[in-house]
């Protein structure tokens, strides 16, 4: 008996996929899942194994805040499983401001006691930016704004307390990242924006033909390939005519007998005024008198420009027109 594996990598996606096309939400709002469910547990999980003492300060200050950064993390995943993906948008922001909100008072009560090595100082702010980079690339641009004002607020206050030169040049570096980051975001996301209300303007246009013509898509993609063959063959495909319902078949009938029975009438009628014409040129004589270009006439009939031109020539002769006679006047005239 084969053993199932639920922790591999394809069930684990397809579960991920079920839940995310059981919320009905856009792709934006699916992308910002995906990043919450990633940063939130993770943080959750490091800084839980700081508050252990399995690395970091064990001093009480840097307890208190990783506790206060798990307590915040805790809430908003709690928030958004029982208040559903689409209150993302409004748990999201919060929950990242107060986590730059906890970061920098770290950062900020070390650097008040003295405990401001290049590499724990380094860490903490990497942290910061951090958070400001998932702002960025989940698209929340104000909220990226506002965690950038509090990374360079409190850089720059650790600076003025300790005087000491290395916050100058991590509020360069860091200062710098954090506004390239933030800029970035808030033109990705005018971008994606602008692209997404095309998305819907196309899929709404979709919908109402597909209402228009009482089919699904995959009917409606059969019919345009039926209508785009060139050749009898490729008209009638068994498959395509399998994926068309029989009202739509008969609806298609009706029409293509409607046309022929018109077409048929109109080349009586113009035999009738020009039986020396043969059935080729009466059928450019025709769309020549409804005013259609030699290019549309040879896309109507299947037939090649210089095929076409040869036969308007034909015309001409056998109706005895001179060089600089108008052929659809002339036709016109004789109608």
């Amino acid at each position: 008996m084969r053993k199932i594996n639920f922790f591999s990598v394809d069930s684990m996606r397809n579960l991920l996929h079920k839940y995310f096309d059981r919320t009905k939400v856009g792709r934006l709002d699916y992308f910002r899942q995906l990043l919450f469910l990633t940063f939130v547990p993770l943080s959750i999980f490091l800084f839980g194994l700081h508050l252990v003492g399995s690395y970091g300060l064990t001093i009480k200050p840097a307890l208190a805040c990783s506790a206060c950064y798990i307590l915040v993390a805790s809430v908003a995943l709690i928030a958004y499983l029982f208040q559903g993906p689409k209150k993302l948008k409004r748990i999201m922001p919060v929950c990242l401001v107060l986590l730059m909100v906890i970061q920098s008072v770290r950062l900020l009560v070390l650097a008040s006691i003295g405990l401001h090595a290049p590499m724990l100082t380094t860490v903490n702010i990497t942290v910061c930016y951090m958070i400001v980079l998932l702002c960025s690339i989940s698209l929340l641009s104000r909220t990226s704004f506002v965690c950038t004002c509090i990374n360079f607020s409190t850089i720059f206050l650790c600076r003025d307390l300790t005087h000491n030169p290395m916050y100058g040049q991590l509020l360069i570096i860091y200062g710098f990242m954090s506004v390239a980051t933030t800029v970035f975001g808030f033109v990705a996301g005018t971008l994606l924006r602008e692209q997404q209300m095309e998305l819907d303007d196309y899929a709404h246009t979709i919908d109402q033909v597909l209402h228009v013509f009482n089919m699904n898509k995959t009917e409606l993609l059969a019919l345009l390939k039926l209508a785009k063959a060139k050749d009898a063959d490729a008209v009638y495909d068994p498959e395509l005519m399998e994926q068309l319902d029989h009202k739509t078949l008969r609806n298609i009938i009706k029409v293509a007998n409607h046309i022929e029975h018109l077409q048929a009438s109109r080349r009586k009628d113009m035999h009738e005024r020009f039986p020396m014409l043969s059935p080729v040129e009466l059928d450019v004589c025709r769309l020549v008198e409804q005013g259609r270009t030699l290019r549309d006439i040879s896309n109507i009939l299947g037939k090649s420009v210089s095929n076409v031109s040869t036969v308007r020539g034909n015309i001409r002769k056998k109706l005895g027109l001179a060089q600089d006679d108008d052929l659809r006047s002339a036709l016109l005239d004789n109608k």
